[in-house]
């Protein structure tokens, strides 16, 4: 999945999320004209559940404020994803 974005557009890694996540996010995104980039994954079995699948979710740094809200409105405050480098600046560590 991609937005209509050149493909020169550097993204940022936003972070991994399940398919319900990655579908709110990507629904504001449109919403607003934010570019980004989907890559699904499967990640594992999930025990009697079947394998899981998660979505890597990069946006365009550009719009970094945005995202940011959008992800709080979506979210609420709890920790961002600390592996994802759209989110370094915020760390407290």
């Amino acid at each position: 999945m991609k937005s209509d974005e050149p493909e020169q557009t550097k993204f940022v890694w936003l972070g991994r999320y399940s398919p319900h996540e990655t579908s709110k996010l990507l629904e504001r995104f449109e919403q607003v004209g934010i570019a980004f980039r989907a890559q699904p994954l499967r990640a594992g079995y999930g025990g009697s559940n079947g394998p899981t699948v998660s979505l890597d979710i990069s946006v365009d740094p550009a719009r970094g404020p945005e995202v940011d809200q959008i992800h709080r409105d979506l979210f609420g405050d709890g920790l961002p994803n600390y592996e994802s480098s759209f989110f370094r600046d915020h760390r407290n560590v």
